[in-house]
């Protein structure tokens, strides 16, 4: 059964920048979330809405149409990666919401004020953030460390690990293939196509910035996202005091197989979530070592499977490899 939360992250997603503009109570505003209860920097006592809190904190930014229910792992009531890490590290998980809708380049901006302000009302004192991204959600984190860089934040400086999950850093196929078609179908003089051409362009912001995996405005020449050229892409470099990491799911063959590198999970390639682009070459975002394939994890599962936390853990340890016991 979908539940309210389900569905307007769904609704979002599809057409969630119109629904900002238009200032709908349905567009879901950027939150976070702490042991349940949304974070409210604003308050007096911001310790009280958070019970127990640790100076180590890792903030899980969600994908297109998702919410926080994509974190939870199948029949494991408030199982999440940030509940394991929270046994497992003494990590204080920090949930955020947001409108998938928006251009990344919006919600990333914003995430980055939230972290600063985050950071500043923390009720200890806060050695270090870990971001961890899921799909869409690795862009926003990706544009937040942009912003947050250019604009001085203090979070930044105590950036520690980022971990890209199935992240297109480099566009996914299936938006590359609904742009050539809404162009086409638009300019072909049929009333009927361009009917179809047209409904297809009302697909949101946020879809649009994944044909190129588009993390700043500039990114979109002229700033048009309809336009039929490639885009600007601004260089976007890591934020050197984090160590990041990347894990790819593979529903063929394993990491180092063709198939797999072509179908990927397989709404994003394995070309794409490790950033290689057709002027990078073989170099991507990150290196080798830092680049986890798992076999036979979708997309979706990215988020909440055992052999992903499992790597997740395995390198917040400072280990290469997932232990012997969860291998396999």
């Amino acid at each position: 059964m979908i539940t309210t939360e389900q569905a307007l992250s769904v609704l979002n997603g599809m057409f969630g920048d119109v629904l900002h503009e238009r200032r709908s109570p349905l567009a879901v505003p950027m939150t976070l979330r702490c042991g349940g209860a949304q974070v409210r920097i604003g308050r007096e006592n911001l310790a009280e809405g958070l019970g127990d809190v640790t100076g180590a904190v890792c903030v899980f930014v969600p994908g297109l149409m998702s919410g926080d229910h994509i974190w939870r792992f199948p029949g494991q009531a408030g199982t999440t990666y940030g509940s394991r890490l929270a046994s497992d590290r003494d990590v204080t998980p920090v949930f955020v919401g947001y409108n998938s809708g928006r251009h990344v380049w919006h919600n990333g901006a914003e995430l980055a004020l939230s972290l600063e302000a985050l950071a500043g009302a923390w009720p200890v004192a806060l050695d270090e953030v870990n971001l961890v991204g899921h799909s869409m959600g690795g862009l926003v984190i990706r544009s937040a460390s942009h912003y947050g860089r250019l604009h001085g934040h203090g979070w930044v400086d105590k950036l520690r690990r980022v971990f890209l999950l199935g992240a297109p850093l480099s566009g996914t196929p299936l938006e590359k293939l609904l742009h050539l078609a809404d162009v086409t179908l638009t300019t072909i003089p049929n009333p009927v196509t361009r009917i179809v051409g047209r409904a297809l362009r009302r697909r949101s912001a946020g879809v649009k910035d994944l044909r190129f995996g588009a993390l700043v405005e500039d990114d979109w020449p002229g700033g048009d996202p309809d336009a039929l050229r490639w885009p600007q892409r601004t260089a976007v470099p890591v934020v050197p005091t984090a160590d990041h990491y990347v894990i790819v799911g593979m529903l063929a063959g394993g990491g180092d197989h063709l198939a797999a590198q072509l179908l990927g999970d397989p709404l994003v390639t394995g070309f794409s979530a490790t950033g290689r682009t057709l002027t990078t070459g073989g170099f991507g975002l990150v290196s080798a070592a830092h680049v986890r394939t798992v076999p036979g994890v979708g997309h979706l599962a990215l988020a909440h499977h055992d052999d992903v936390y499992g790597q997740i853990l395995a390198w917040w340890n400072g280990s290469p490899d997932v232990p012997a016991a969860r291998s396999g």
